[in-house]
């Protein structure tokens, strides 16, 4: 057992020794904020507004190259999803995925290939070109068409930059009465990409 343990300790500190640091500078010229959320030295987001709550930042996936942040709005409720696991439901979530690839046209692979899983997963209702902090990201509004969702509608945006694919997603639940489009382009304008 304490072999186990050694060994279950040894490799979270090999995998939390894995994520990039920090840049020292972003793309549009700002300063690094240590106070931003970074997703594998690669985006910055700044605190978003909107009573968002972080609750998570995995680098754990970073020997993929993979990050993944989430923030949740309002009070979470138990729920029990489709696999029978109870988790906690909030009214809104916002989750960022940060894939690095081996290189800009994979990363535009990427990209294309979550824009295409769209339309198979949601109900795509609006979608478009649009630019924030300097960034162009493909946009989506939705509804969620699986009767497992317990999310009714959302909002998501797809770009790369550099040789990193990324996703923006922000689901909502039917009571959810702020705009999603609105939360989501404040976010997207509080993102940063390392120089």
């Amino acid at each position: 057992m304490k072999r186990l343990i050694c060994g279950l300790a040894v490799l979270c500190l090999l995998l939390s020794g894995c994520g990039k640091s920090a840049p020292a500078t972003a793309a549009d010229g700002s300063d690094w904020d240590e106070r931003w959320t970074t997703l594998g030295g690669v985006l910055g987001a700044e605190e978003p507004g909107h009573n968002l709550v972080l609750r998570d930042n995995k680098d754990a996936l970073s020997v993929a190259d993979l990050y993944l942040a989430s923030w949740t709005i309002g009070e979470g409720a138990p729920y029990t999803n489709e696999d029978g696991d109870e988790v906690v439901l909030y009214p809104a979530r916002l989750d960022v995925l940060v894939y690095g690839r081996q290189d800009g046209d994979a990363a535009r692979q990427a990209a294309e290939d979550w824009t295409a899983r769209q339309e198979e997963t949601y109900d795509v209702t609006d979608s478009g070109q649009q630019t924030c902090n300097g960034q162009d990201y493909a946009v989506f509004a939705y509804t969620c068409k699986s009767n497992s969702n317990p999310y009714a509608r959302g909002v998501s945006a797809f770009g790369t930059y550099q040789n990193y694919a990324v996703s923006v997603e922000l689901n909502c639940l039917d009571s959810f009465t702020e705009d999603e489009r609105t939360i989501l382009t404040d976010f997207l304008n509080g993102c940063h990409y390392a120089a």
